[in-house]
């Protein structure tokens, strides 16, 4: 029997998935019903912000509750009210202060020549 992997935590100070959920259910809605409303093909599509980042879906949530999505995922927000996460750029092939090969030098410039 294969033992399942441990639950990702998340950050003590954002709002628990099951908050999330009771609190749109005060409101009146369900994450299935935020998803057909806001015309996601997938009903399930909103879940996804309840365990990862998803910018998109946060704000829907957060708008359907009455608050920013900073206040539920602080976590996920910058202290401007933006997400602090986001394309950083390509990520070095080498890290930091490390000599390349000749082998990768050579790669290199037969594609740059190709």
């Amino acid at each position: 029997m294969t033992a399942r992997p441990a639950a990702k935590k998340t950050s003590p100070e954002d709002w628990h998935p099951a908050e999330v959920v009771a609190a749109l259910r005060m409101k009146g809605y369900s994450l299935r019903q935020l998803a057909k409303l806001n015309g996601y093909g997938n009903e399930n599509s909103l879940t996804t912000a309840l365990r990862r980042p998803y910018p998109l879906a946060e704000g829907i949530i957060a708008e359907a509750i009455g608050v920013a999505p900073a206040t539920i995922w602080p976590s996920r927000y910058g202290r401007d009210g933006k997400p602090n996460r986001g394309p950083s750029g390509p990520k070095p092939m080498l890290p930091h202060g490390a000599k390349p090969s000749r082998l990768r030098l050579a790669r290199n410039r037969q594609k740059a020549g190709a």
